[in-house]
């Protein structure tokens, strides 16, 4: 087989061990101030590239992207924080259902707290993984056939945290409303086989503004990513 043919074929084949360049519109991801880089931690755990395997890259505007979930399948759909390397105080998170038309604001639903944060030697060794949640946390709801996203938030910030889909972030959050794209989507692959995993996502979530993405990672479990409208805040 011609060289030609076999790099093209390896490159059909496995994209993402291919860099994809950051696009001119999407934000620039930070690295960690003192943990590992959302980069490092896509590539070691799920073998996964940061832009050639996201699945909401912002191609006009941050507003414009989509966020929304629909259950793919049976059984409940499940939301769970695998790590944690944002702030020590209590970290939360939930979900809402898609915003009914003249509705100004979600009304959140509360799953899980924690007040936890992982080292990189817990990254490395998978000790501490997921985290301890917190009393009376759950990682499983049932939307039925209700459109919906997620939330995540701080008590470190008493503004209402960050929503999957951007728009509601410029909306209801004004200290981040400037960059409110804070949720990077992916496939979620099992890294030893190289398999995807059928309706399952991985997300990096930003709830600061220093944007590196893996103040909380969640793998979410049983949803397709709904292709949204193109709708203004």
């Amino acid at each position: 087989m011609k060289k030609s043919c076999l790099f093209a074929l390896i490159l059909s084949a496995s994209p993402s061990l291919f860099s994809v360049a950051q696009s001119q519109r999407q934000p620039k991801v930070a690295p960690g101030p003192s943990e590992p880089d959302w980069e490092v931690v896509l590539r070691d755990r799920y073998g996964l590239a940061m832009f050639g395997d996201l699945k909401n890259p912002v191609k006009t505007t941050a507003v414009a992207t989509p966020g929304l979930f629909r259950k793919a399948g049976p059984g409940a759909v499940r939301f769970t924080p695998v790590i944690a390397l944002g702030l020590t105080t209590r970290t939360c998170g939930g979900w809402y259902r898609a915003l009914a038309e003249g509705q100004a604001s979600p009304r959140k639903i509360s799953l899980w707290s924690y007040e936890f944060k992982n080292s990189a030697d817990d990254l490395r060794t998978g000790k501490n993984l997921p985290p301890p949640l917190g009393p009376g946390s759950a990682t499983e709801f049932d939307p039925g056939d209700a459109t919906f996203g997620l939330w995540v938030s701080n008590d470190d910030f008493s503004d209402g945290g960050v929503f999957s889909q951007p728009r509601l972030v410029a909306r209801l959050n004004r200290r981040l409303a400037k960059q409110p794209y804070k949720a990077m989507i992916y496939p979620n692959r099992d890294k030893a086989t190289g398999t995807f995993v059928p309706n399952s996502f991985v997300i990096g979530w930003e709830y600061s503004t220093n944007d590196d993405f893996q103040d909380v990672v969640c793998q979410l479990d049983n949803v397709t990513l709904v292709d949204e409208p193109v709708v203004q805040p």
